[in-house]
């Protein structure tokens, strides 16, 4: 039944919001014949899924929002919200094979839609029944093309992606990364993120994140581009999609509480109690349902029905209530942002963009650092100068020469700098004098950044991370999305008290890498070298076509990290090193460890290298590494320059019979006495070491031979037993 007005018993609207949720995907289920559907609970169930404490939290959550939407309604603000109207920047995201085919003016029409239809100036609103026009809200809300980036640069609002990814599926993150193909919100605090793109499934139109269920950085709405205004979805091409997810972002629900029966709830109160969702477009007639069996019916007019875009009014003044103070509870920022304010232009603006080198650590003392300069003045930039010190000592310049147009970038090497001491360093830039005046824009002209320089370490060393130190001396984490990375756990371990883990299972981004890098390190004077480690993963999904499996990585750098070579990579049932899916978060016990090795003998002698862990999630199950090591092993010179040994030489028990290189024409190895008698024999089989072993402990003391009978030849040691 509808929620009693403002829920007088909070106790309730906890039941009936985890029933609620627990019944969302059924609709779904149910109605597959569905003219159009959302991905909103789809999204939300996931999100419950992949967290399963997030329900509870959730929940609650709605339970304290629902308090202050009555404040609001019964006149005791729960917070304030400026009077008049309220703008919130706002930036399209257009990801498609060819993102042309959406133009400018597509934008525009589908934001005035946007904009009518939450401040009710829509024209269409002479089609609501008499009866239900005092219901009709006016919201304070609107919105306004970002003027510009989170960088403050010039921007019209409208950023377009070229995508090799044809159709993007509703649980399908990476629409909303760069680096996965897609485009990189906008900084979600300060703007509100639209991704315009093609959708699979043929009926899901769009979905939203609500309040407190995502990442920051998936934070928005996505919706199909043919939904756009005059574009080619006949019934929902009038631009009501965006109007509908924009109303789940501000923690509206469909309006029948997605929910088959009268139970179900939009927790809005002025809203009829409805059924199911409507389709079509019904066109003046009155709707009535089993939830509302009597005139006026059912509210098929409201934008979070499922009616075509032709027959949608009208948001609810309890829903415009809802939405206004989900702004100031959930969204606060947008209403100090300045993204939709112009930024001021100059003539000669140089600005110093980001630092390519060195990025986070130097390998070597004496390093040349590289900058992005960049033109934000109206004018050519022809020339500047740069500025750089190092931790604030002496100052080093570089006098810049060539031709930027506005907007323009390029990347420049500064002169040489050195580093004495082992550790952090800051290294400091500024840039001035564009075309030898007078920079008219100081703000945007100095850069910081710090990095870390250790010497090269000797190529052996190990880690059991049981220091409360991490990373240590000389290790650090490359983690480019800022959110879940490489951690020290306690109480986890092989060995020891520690290790070090990633928490893919409730690591929600796909496809991101996150990178453990080990100290430099120069190996020489060897024959071979490894790195070993142990290594704990589970799975939590069985095998499936299409399955996405978290991977490690063993990567190695001949360059300080400019590029990587793989060396090992696992994943899925192949680095499990349990018998079966963990659907909880796995933790190891002590006999789910395992040791892996890496073959680092063709990187002797080449100078530093540079290796690293690289976890790639996929939000199945955790990983853990512990005791990781570097050896090196050296090869007894007589065993080099002879090419066939025998040891110890003399012998009391054991005798040890090597050969470097290992000959593969090498067939058996006999042991014979002086009396030309074969006392025993080994096939030459591959072991892994080239060494093989006869005890003579049972034999008389004396002399004895150790012949090794190749496909062309035989070549006899002699070996004295004491």
């Amino acid at each position: 039944m509808k929620i009693l007005r403002y829920f007088a018993s909070f106790s309730r609207l906890a039941s009936i919001s985890l029933l609620l949720f627990c019944n969302s995907t059924r609709s779904f289920a149910q109605h597959p014949q569905s003219p159009k559907e959302c991905g909103t609970m789809q999204m939300l169930e996931q999100a419950f899924e992949l967290t399963p404490s997030l329900k509870t939290e959730f929940t609650h959550q709605t339970i304290q929002f629902q308090r202050a939407v009555e404040r609001q309604m019964t006149g005791l603000p729960f917070s304030d919200l400026p009077a008049g109207t309220v703008f919130i920047p706002i930036v399209f995201h257009i990801v498609l094979n060819n993102p042309d085919i959406i133009t400018d003016a597509q934008v525009q029409a589908q934001l005035d839609v946007l904009n009518k239809d939450f401040g009710g100036m829509n024209s269409d609103s002479v089609m609501l029944p008499a009866v239900f026009k005092p219901l009709f809200g006016k919201s304070q809300i609107q919105f306004k093309l970002a003027k510009r980036t989170p960088d403050n640069e010039p921007t019209n609002g409208i950023v377009r992606t070229i995508t090799t990814t044809p159709l993007y599926g509703t649980l399908d993150k990476s629409l909303k990364y760069s680096k996965l193909g897609g485009d990189d919100s906008w900084d979600s605090n300060r703007y509100f993120n639209v991704w315009v793109t093609n959708l699979a499934g043929g009926f899901i139109l769009g979905y939203s994140t609500f309040p407190g269920t995502s990442p920051p950085d998936e934070e928005g709405v996505v919706i199909h581009y043919t939904t756009l205004p005059a574009d080619s979805l006949t019934k929902y091409n009038r631009g009501r999609t965006l109007t509908h997810e924009t109303g789940h972002f501000f923690y509206l629900y469909h309006i029948w509480g997605d929910e088959n029966g009268c139970t179900g709830t939009d927790f809005v109160d002025d809203t009829p109690n409805q059924g199911s969702f409507s389709g079509n477009c019904p066109g003046g007639a009155i709707i009535t349902d089993g939830c509302s069996p009597f005139s006026p019916g059912i509210l098929y007019e409201n934008y979070m029905d499922y009616t075509d875009d032709a027959c949608m009014c009208l948001f609810t003044k309890g829903q415009d209530t809802r939405m206004e103070t989900a702004l100031t509870s959930f969204h606060p920022g947008y209403l100090t942002s300045n993204g939709a304010e112009p930024v001021a232009l100059f003539s000669l603006d140089a600005t110093i963009k980001k630092i390519i080198a060195p990025a986070q650590r130097t390998c070597a003392s004496n390093f040349s650092p590289v900058i992005r300069l960049r033109n934000r003045g109206t004018q050519p930039l022809l020339s500047a100068d740069v500025y750089a010190s190092l931790d604030n000592g002496t100052v080093t310049s570089t006098h810049w020469t060539g031709s930027l147009t506005r907007l323009e970038e390029i990347n420049v090497s500064l002169n040489a700098m050195s580093v004495t001491t082992a550790g952090s360093h800051v290294l400091k830039f500024i840039v001035a004098s564009p075309n030898g005046s007078i920079d008219q824009n100081t703000i945007n002209d100095t850069i910081t950044s710090t990095f870390q320089y250790y010497p090269a370490v000797p190529g052996a060393f190990t880690e059991g991370f049981e220091s409360n130190i991490f990373p240590s001396d000389g290790w650090d984490i490359i983690n480019s999305d800022d959110s879940t990375t490489w951690r020290r756990v306690t109480g986890v371990a092989k060995t020891g008290n520690a290790s070090v883990m990633m928490h893919n299972f409730n690591y929600q981004l796909y496809g991101q890498k996150d990178f453990l890098r080990l100290p430099v390190i120069n190996i020489s004077n060897a024959d071979s070298a490894f790195l070993t480690f142990q290594v704990a993963a589970a799975v939590r999904s069985n095998s499936r076509p299409g399955q996405y499996w978290d991977s490690l990585q063993v990567l190695i750098s001949t360059d300080c990290g400019a590029t990587y070579f793989s060396l090992y990579k696992k994943w899925g049932t192949f680095l499990s090193t349990t018998n079966s899916p963990s659907p909880a978060s796995f933790v190891p016990g002590p006999s789910e460890w395992r040791k892996d090795s890496v073959d680092l003998s063709s990187y002797i002698n080449v100078g530093p290298i540079l290796l690293a862990f690289m976890n790639t999630t996929a939000n199945e199950n955790n990983i853990y590494l512990d005791d990781i090591a570097i050896y090196k092993t050296s090869i007894n010179p007589n065993l080099v320059s002879q090419g066939f040994l025998v040891t110890p030489n003399p012998a009391t028990n054991v005798i040890t019979v090597q050969f470097y290189p290992y000959p593969v024409s090498l067939k058996k190895i006999v042991l014979y006495n002086t009396a030309g008698q074969k006392i025993a024999e080994q096939p030459a089989k591959w072991n892994g070491s080239g060494r093989f072993s006869f005890n003579i402990s049972h034999l008389a003391n004396g002399i004895y031979f150790v012949q090794a009978i190749f496909g062309d030849k035989q070549l006899t040691r002699k070996v004295i037993k004491r």
